[in-house]
């Protein structure tokens, strides 16, 4: 789990380039503090965000699917400011990505989930 918390923290990126997509990305509308469950790679998210000085300030809390009384300390809580027009991304280490963009004076969040794929250009 530790490994979990680690690579889930590490991979909070502020701006992400254009991903590898398998199938199509689902794509939700958040307002503000109105929470939205999501599954990310094995395991679930709830995130919401409040506008907080003209910046969307996102909240997500993460823990893995399963009965989560036999699993001691299994949560996280994770919490980045995303600026108006950026995007941001919580990956999990299975390749489950949700990809946060703020809108138009922190008004309302655009998120997609999808599965991130290896990509290696072929050879010429």
């Amino acid at each position: 789990m530790r490994a979990f918390i680690i690579a889930a923290t590490a991979a909070v990126a502020m701006s992400v380039a254009a991903p590898a997509i398998a199938g199509n990305a689902a794509r939700v509308v958040l307002d503000p503090a109105k929470g939205q469950s999501f599954e990310v790679g094995t395991g679930k998210a709830v995130g919401y965000f409040l506008a907080k000085d003209g910046t969307c300030a996102l909240t997500l809390m993460l823990a893995p699917k399963g009965d989560i009384d036999e699993v001691k300390g299994a949560g996280t809580r994770v919490r980045f400011d995303i600026a108006p027009g950026k995007t941001g991304a919580f990956e999990s280490p299975e390749g489950g990505t949700l990809q946060f963009t703020c809108e138009a004076g922190a008004k309302q969040m655009t998120v997609k989930s999808f599965d991130r794929v290896a990509y290696a250009a072929p050879k010429a």
